[in-house]
């Protein structure tokens, strides 16, 4: 029997139409990830001077938001398992009470001119807090270059959430630099940077969509409620991270969760889930050592997808890679495609942000 071809592939297939519907070329930039995070390493490198007597740092405050933030997400992941002190991302206006000299705020702003790590910038500075910053200038960049402090100035120009290599890859070598993680990561980087830049291959737009992971999982979701479950640890921020590139790629709803957590509240919402929308598509990120390293973990997920199969379909994305970095970047890098090509299929733009460009001038309009 022969088997109708899904009316979808010829979107993912078709160089003109999938181009049509990027003008502004988002999956070049998608392409171009390996050899950004090339550069973003060089960069963290070469950090700005340090300034004299420093006290011992206590706790870490990376304070930013949006696409600008997840590399503090993947950061505190990396400290939770290797770090000496405690990680805190922050998304706000303010700073917790307790900073001050011995915590290490680090302001991580791509475009240098967001309006809360301003503001959160300014308190580290009244708390007495040491600093450093990741960005490609504006003002962010002209404070940090007039008050002396240590800065990492990334290339501008491109949507934040496509400058994840930029804005993480600098801060990890700070906090390497700053001797707060108890293992060195130069075999874990270049393990990951040799694996990226394998993936185009495997997943770019040229590859077949029958020989295409990220191409069939976008023409599952097409038309789909996409929900993200992270089995443990870093995949729960890669979770947030596919939830974002949804949100802003493909300009559809997604949301994210993560073991154990989710099964102690948000499994209950399952039961009448089909009352709110009969169209859900469940994706759990997981990690071949979770098997070994967290069988009580890997045998929820399977209980979990025995009680909400009938109600959702149920796709699994699994991370590669020795080093727990590597996986974490295969795992960023494969949303990031299926994002795009699910943009194709709906045929919007992926690097259209109408409304946060209207909302922020109208921020703008309060002074």
């Amino acid at each position: 029997m022969t088997q109708t071809p899904h009316p979808l592939l010829d979107t993912l297939t078709d160089p003109e139409r999938y181009r049509a519907a990027d003008p502004q070329d988002m999956m070049g930039l998608v392409l171009k990830l390996p050899q950004q995070c090339r550069e973003a390493v060089a960069i963290g490198e070469r950090f700005g001077p340090e300034p004299a007597g420093r006290p011992e740092i206590r706790q870490v405050v990376v304070t930013g938001l949006g696409g600008s933030a997840i590399g503090g997400d993947f950061a505190r992941c990396l400290m939770d398992e290797y770090g000496s002190v405690p990680l805190l991302v922050n998304r706000d206006y303010t700073l917790p009470r307790y900073v001050g000299p011995q915590t290490l705020v680090i302001a991580a702003s791509y475009s240098g001119n967001t309006e809360e790590t301003l503001a959160a910038y300014g308190a580290a500075q009244a708390a007495g807090a040491q600093r450093a910053v990741v960005t490609s200038g504006g003002r962010l960049g002209e404070l940090a270059q007039a008050d002396g402090i240590p800065m990492a100035r990334v290339p501008g120009g491109q949507p934040p959430r496509s400058a994840t290599g930029y804005m993480f890859f600098p801060l990890l070598g700070y906090l390497m630099h700053r001797r707060l993680l108890a293992r060195d990561l130069t075999g874990d980087i270049a393990e990951t940077l040799a694996h990226l830049a394998t993936l185009p291959d495997r997943l770019g737009p040229d590859v077949p969509t029958a020989q295409n992971p990220a191409k069939r999982l976008a023409v599952a979701l097409h038309g789909k409620l996409p929900i993200l479950y992270g089995s443990q640890g870093y995949r729960g921020a890669v979770a947030l991270r596919w939830k974002g590139q949804f949100n802003e790629n493909t300009k559809i709803h997604a949301f994210a969760n993560i073991f154990p957590e989710q099964n102690h509240n948000e499994i209950l919402g399952w039961a009448l889930a089909r009352q709110q929308a009969q169209t859900w598509a469940t994706i759990f990120l997981r990690d071949p050592e979770e098997v070994s390293a967290s069988p009580r973990i890997a045998h929820r997920i399977t209980v979990t997808k025995e009680l909400i199969g009938k109600e959702t379909e149920v796709h699994e994305v699994w991370a590669e890679g020795s080093a727990l970095l590597t996986r974490l970047f295969h795992l960023l890098y494969f949303g990031d495609f299926v994002s795009v090509y699910l943009a194709y299929l709906y045929g919007v733009c992926p690097t259209n942000m109408q409304a946060i460009e209207h909302l922020k001038a109208e921020m703008a309009k309060l002074g």
